[in-house]
C-alpha cells in the first residue's frame, strides 16, 4: 500500500535495488516522478552536491503546490501544461506562497520581493528555468520554454542574423574587455526579479560569542557541537564546509589551528584555508581522540585515521550532516534567548573583522590591505560582496551622527525654553558659529575609535 506523504520529496535508492538513479523524486502519493528524477540526476552530475540539493529544495514545494492546490486542480494545471498555464501557476505561487508582488509587463513580468518573501526567490526561478530546459532537451516538454520571454528571444535571434552570426558564441568574461557590459534589459527571463541590492544582516554584537559559550553547558551540547560552533564564529566558514572537513584537511595544515576547506561553487576542491583559535584546536584534538574514537568502528586515534575519514561523526557512526546539527543549534539559541540562523555566525565574523580592521588601522592603506585580505580569506568570488557590509557601516555611522544631531537640537531647545533670552543658532554670529559647532559635535571616529571608517565607503586615499 502506498503511503501518502502529501509532498514531493527525494528518496535514496534502496540497498540491493538496480537502477541508474541514486536518488528518486516521488510525488505527493509516493509515486516516482521521472522528469524531476532526471533533473536531479542532471544537477548532481553537473554541479556540487550543495548546489544540487539547494535547487531541489526550492523546486519540490512548487511541484507539491501544483499537485495539491485546489485551484490548480480545478484548472487541471500540470507541470507539462502549455506555457501560458505554467506562467499563471508560477505567478500564483510567487504571490500566494512566496509572498511576492508580480507586475505584468507587455511580454514579461517583474517580481518584487516583500518583507515576508524568503531569500530563495531568485534560486527558485533559476531552478525552475533549468528544469524546463532539461525537460525540453530530453523531449519531455513539447512547448516553447515557459520561463523565457519569447519576444525577447526572437529579437535577439534577429539581431544575431543582422550581424551575420548564425550560432550564438560563448560570451567572454567581462574582465576581458572585449564584451559590451550586460544590461538588465537584455534578460530573456519571463519572470524578472526587480532590481535589488543584496543586504546582509550583520550581527553587530561583540559579546555574542561569550553568550554562546555561556549557553553551551546549559544547552547540554556535546564537545563535537561546541567545536563546530566555535569554528563557525572564529573562522567565518559555512557550517556545511565545517561539517564536511576530513582528517586530511586538518592534517595538511599540521593538525593545529588551520584546515583546508571547499567553498561555495568549488565542487569539492579545497580552495581556501580556515583558521580558528588554539583552544578550539586543542578541543578538536581531544574530541578526535575521545568521543570520535568511541564511535569509530576500529576505535582509532588521530594518528591512525586515514586522510579521507571525516572529522565529525554522528551518534549513528555516520558523517555528521547539516540536518542533524540544526536541532542542537536551535536548542542553544533558545537557551541563550536569541533568534539567529546559523549562517548569521558567518555575518558576525565578517562584521567583527571589518570593525577590527578599522579600529586597528594606522592609515587608509592599512584598511585597504585589510579589506583585500578579508576578501581573499573568505574566498568571495567577487569583491562586490564586501560592499554590502560596507553599506551597513555607513548606515551605522550616519545613525550616530543623527543621534548627535538630535541630542544637540533638544539641548538647544531646552536651553531656550528655560531661558527665552538665549539666542537660537540662527541668531549666533557667523564668526563664532564655526567654533561653537565644532566644540559641540565630535567626529564619530573620536567617539568609537573608528576615525578611518570613512574609507569603507570607497573614498580614495
Amino acid at each position: 500500500m502506498t503511503q501518502r506523504t502529501h509532498a514531493f520529496h527525494v528518496i535514496q535508492r534502496p540497498p540491493g535495488s538496480i537502477s541508474q538513479y541514486s536518488r528518486i523524486v516521488v510525488d505527493e502519493c509516493g509515486r516516482p516522478h521521472l522528469p524531476l528524477t532526471r533533473f536531479a540526476q542532471w544537477m548532481y552530475q553537473g554541479f556540487s552536491d550543495g548546489t544540487a540539493r539547494t535547487y531541489l529544495n526550492v523546486l519540490l514545494p512548487y511541484f507539491t503546490y501544483l499537485a495539491t492546490d485546489s485551484w490548480r486542480q480545478q484548472r487541471r494545471d500540470l507541470w507539462d501544461s502549455p506555457p501560458e498555464a505554467i506562467q499563471e501557476s508560477v505567478r500564483d505561487y510567487l504571490v500566494h506562497q512566496l509572498h511576492c508582488k508580480v507586475r505584468p509587463q507587455t511580454t514579461y513580468a517583474v517580481v518584487f520581493q516583500t518583507a515576508q518573501s524568503p531569500s530563495t526567490v531568485r534560486i527558485f526561478l533559476s531552478a525552475l528555468k533549468k528544469f524546463y530546459s532539461v525537460a525540453q532537451q530530453e523531449g519531455r516538454y513539447l512547448y516553447s520554454h515557459p520561463l523565457t520571454d519569447t519576444t525577447r528571444c526572437f529579437m535577439q535571434g534577429m539581431e544575431r542574423e543582422e550581424r551575420g552570426i548564425t550560432q550564438p558564441r560563448a560570451r567572454m568574461p567581462q574582465v576581458s574587455g572585449v564584451e559590451e557590459p550586460r544590461s538588465r534589459r537584455d534578460s530573456e527571463n519571463y519572470f524578472r526579479l526587480a532590481d535589488g541590492e543584496w543586504v546582509p544582516h550583520p550581527i553587530d554584537d561583540p559579546t555574542l560569542h561569550k553568550r554562546l559559550l555561556e549557553g553551551v553547558t546549559r544547552a547540554h551540547l556535546c564537545l563535537r557541537d561546541q567545536i563546530v560552533i566555535r569554528i563557525a564564529y572564529e573562522s567565518g566558514a559555512r557550517i556545511r564546509e565545517i561539517l564536511r572537513l576530513t582528517v586530511g584537511d586538518w592534517r595538511k595544515r599540521g593538525c593545529s589551528q588551520e584546515a583546508t576547506a571547499f567553498s561555495k561553487g568549488s565542487r569539492e576542491r579545497r580552495v581556501k584555508v580556515i583558521r580558528f583559535s588554539p583552544e578550539t584546536a586543542r578541543m578538536l584534538n581531544e574530541y578526535v581522540n575521545t568521543q570520535r574514537r568511541s564511535l569509530d568502528p576500529e576505535r582509532r586515534r588521530l594518528e591512525h585515521l586515514a586522510d579521507s575519514d571525516v572529522l565529525f561523526l554522528s551518534q549513528r557512526r555516520k558523517p555528521y550532516d547539516y540536518e542533524a546539527f540544526k536541532p542542537h543549534w536551535y536548542t542553544l539559541c533558545k537557551v541563550v534567548g536569541i533568534d539567529l540562523n546559523i549562517h548569521g555566525l558567518r555575518h558576525w565574523y565578517v562584521t567583527q573583522t571589518i570593525r577590527t580592521i578599522c579600529e586597528t588601522a594606522k592609515s587608509a592603506g592599512d584598511i585597504t590591505r585589510g579589506k583585500e585580505d578579508l576578501v581573499r580569506y573568505m574566498a568571495w568570488r567577487s569583491s562586490e560582496t564586501l560592499k554590502a557590509y560596507e553599506h551597513y557601516f555607513q548606515a551605522q555611522r550616519h545613525a550616530q551622527i543623527q543621534d548627535q544631531l538630535h541630542q544637540r537640537l533638544y539641548e538647544q531647545a531646552r536651553s531656550y525654553l528655560n531661558d527665552p533670552g538665549t539666542p537660537l543658532p540662527s541668531q549666533i554670529p557667523h564668526a563664532s558659529s564655526s567654533h561653537s559647532s565644532s566644540s559641540v559635535v565630535k567626529p564619530v571616529g573620536e567617539q568609537r575609535g573608528w576615525d578611518t571608517l570613512l574609507t569603507l565607503g570607497g573614498e580614495k586615499e
